[in-house]
């Protein structure tokens, strides 16, 4: 009867567990969703795009 009660003990966290990770995980995403990670890029010009000299 203890083992029994023991593995359902165990079971029961760790499915306890899996639940508070996954529930961390979903927040972090929404977070990440939400950071811009960084500004526009400024244009580059290549060889062949005139410049213009002031």
């Amino acid at each position: 009867m203890n083992t029994f009660l023991t593995a359902t003990a165990f079971i029961v966290l760790i499915a306890a567990a899996a639940y508070v990770i996954h529930r961390l995980n979903l927040q972090q995403t929404d977070r990440i969703a939400l950071y811009r990670y960084s500004a526009a890029l400024p244009v580059r010009r290549g060889r062949g795009t005139p410049q213009h000299h002031r």
